[in-house]
């Protein structure tokens, strides 16, 4: 699974590797947050047409977005990860680069 919008590494490398990238859309209206009931809904979709899903990448602090999650926000996704046994591909190499911390923390999928 893949966010949308996204840095066009993780789709790029799908498609060179074989893969189906099954898209999840980051919400606008929630600072860019993920909605883990869409998550849930795109995952049992994907079952029900025979993907295998394998990972789940999530970029936190998001590109091109410069959202950060929140941390109850990570913890779902955590939860559903571990429910449908999907390795999380945590991109957080922007994490330094947060403008107002005091506003979004960070706190590391770790």
């Amino acid at each position: 699974m893949v966010p949308i919008p996204q840095y066009p590494l993780y789709s790029a490398q799908t498609t060179l590797d074989g893969g189906t990238m099954v898209r999840y859309y980051l919400d606008e209206s929630k600072n860019w947050g993920i909605d883990v009931h869409d998550i849930r809904e795109r995952i049992k979709n994907a079952k029900d047409v025979g993907i295998d899903l394998r990972a789940i990448v999530v970029i936190n602090p998001g590109n091109p977005t410069g959202n950060v999650l929140r941390r109850d926000n990570i913890e779902d996704i955590i939860r559903v990860s571990y429910e449908n046994n999907l390795v999380i591909l945590a991109d957080e190499v922007y994490q330094n680069n947060i403008y107002y911390p005091e506003e979004a923390p960070f706190f590391s999928f770790r």
